[in-house]
């Protein structure tokens, strides 16, 4: 079925692969950002304690933890394609026990399954799309895979205040199975990428793969590089460790724990709780003000598909950054006054659109690009494994953390916090990250042989492409 000759030959082929992929993306997005709402009446249905609202929230969290983490050799082993096509079928149940659970304990079960579901779609999309990607839409297309994230969860945000008014949270989850189901049959008519086909000695094969999703275009040239960055090192989970990696290493695990250091996913996750202590008395209302959020994540995250290979990834980091740190402290200014007027409600609603809208242009939708650039092909997917498990670990920090800090120093200093993070944010991206704007693959891999510092592994310079990068294919 992956040879399937339904799109072969035609220049639409990968936009159409690309977004089969990021259906995984959407998934994610949704099945994190359902929970928001579901919570305020799972809460009427088992009567829960604080303790086990932060268990169920957090459950999807552990669940992706274990499954980046494990499932990394997999990737490189069994391929993106079959992972995708696996981690469907893991939603699918995991989707079906949540809607159905008859205890709390049911419940965090169907959500460990929708974890682990999350934790291999969230780096194997950015790796099976950056793999199919010519280098100079590579940047566009991958944020695919964040438009995705975004749009699912304003779409839940949305199923969640459709289903507000009769409390029916079953349904909530349900809504899933559409999606999940169509990324299964998707991925059966895509093919695998080329450069995973390579890496197991499969060249005739990625040859086929890359004439189709290159619009027959001749790609001897892309091809023999290919087979030659997989020859410069072989990889073992020693080598991801070694001193050859480690600078990016470091970059993928900074970017990973600044991501959910600013604390965007307990706003996304209590979103209606937040907006309750901000005034917002309904329950329709409290997640008609989520959805804002999520909307405007998704419109932020379109932009950055128009401009990410145009301004570059690391003056986004810089911009968003700054922005959502900003917003953070105007967030916490109002939480701090402890005033219920209604202007106040709406001063706290645009900061935290401001916060999201800076977030989502930075560390939130190019922390999935970078790391699905930087790494040799040899170990790409182990490396995205792990840098993806020890995001997660972060994020389950987070979020099992955040409603007992509040109670214990408050929400504005709480939110504070999270906008010191947003200046380390700033700071991490302007001395190590490297700008990789239209550049190969390959050439990131090879600079990364001879040495160069992180900062450099863009090179070399061209004035005449965009961002003022080499661009390649």
């Amino acid at each position: 079925m992956s040879d399937s000759k339904i799109f072969a030959q035609k220049p639409y082929f990968v936009y159409f692969v690309a977004t089969i992929g990021a259906l995984g993306g959407l998934l994610f997005g949704f099945d994190t950002g359902v929970i928001a709402g579901a919570l305020l009446f799972i809460q009427k249905t088992f009567y829960l304690t604080t303790f086990l609202k932060e268990i169920i929230v957090s459950s999807v969290v552990v669940g992706a933890l274990l499954s980046s983490l494990l499932s990394g050799k997999l990737a490189d082993y069994f391929g993106r394609r079959f992972m995708l096509m696996f981690a469907a079928i893991a939603f699918i149940i995991g989707t079906l026990l949540a809607t159905f659970a008859f205890n709390p304990a049911c419940l965090i079960l169907g959500r460990l399954v929708i974890g682990l579901a999350i934790g291999i779609s969230s780096y194997t999309v950015p790796l099976f799309i950056s793999e199919m990607a010519p280098a100079k839409h590579r940047g566009a297309l991958v944020l695919l895979n964040a438009i995705t994230i975004t749009s699912g969860q304003a779409a839940a945000f949305l199923v969640d205040y459709y289903f507000s008014d009769t409390g029916a949270w079953r349904y909530m989850f349900a809504v899933g199975l559409i999606p999940a189901t169509l990324l299964f049959i998707g991925m059966l008519y895509s093919p695998s990428t080329p450069r995973w086909l390579v890496l197991k000695g499969a060249t005739d094969k990625a040859r086929e793969t890359l004439q189709r999703i290159r619009a027959n275009h001749n790609v001897e040239e892309e091809l023999q590089a290919i087979r030659e960055s997989f020859s410069l090192k072989k990889a073992h989970w020693g080598f991801l460790f070694s001193r050859y990696l480690r600078p990016v290493l470091l970059i993928g695990l900074g970017l990973g724990i600044l991501q959910q250091g600013v604390g965007i996913n307990t706003v996304m996750y209590y979103g209606p709780t937040i907006f309750k202590q901000a005034g917002f008395e309904q329950a329709s209302s409290q997640i008609l003000a989520t959805f804002g959020m999520g909307l405007v994540n998704t419109i932020m995250s379109i932009l950055a598909v128009f401009i990410v290979d145009k301004i570059g990834r690391r003056k986004l980091l810089l911009i968003g950054s700054a922005m959502a740190g900003i917003g953070l402290l105007f967030v916490g200014y109002h939480f701090h006054l402890q005033e219920e007027t209604s202007w106040l409600r709406w001063f706290a609603l645009g900061g935290l659109i401001f916060y999201i809208a800076g977030y989502c242009l930075s560390v939130g939708s190019l922390f999935w690009l970078i790391i699905a650039e930087i790494y040799p092909l040899s170990i790409r997917g182990q490396a995205m494994s792990f840098v993806t498990a020890v995001q997660w670990g972060a994020n389950f920090l987070v979020t099992i953390s955040f409603l007992t800090i509040i109670q214990a120093i408050g929400a504005a200093y709480t939110l504070w916090l999270y906008a010191v993070m947003c200046v380390i944010c700033f700071l991490f991206a302007y001395f190590f990250v490297p700008e990789t704007c239209g550049v190969s693959l390959e050439t990131i891999e090879k600079n990364l042989a001879l040495d160069k510092p992180a900062r450099e592994l863009g090179q070399p310079l061209n004035q005449d492409s965009p961002c003022g990068l080499e661009v390649t294919r």
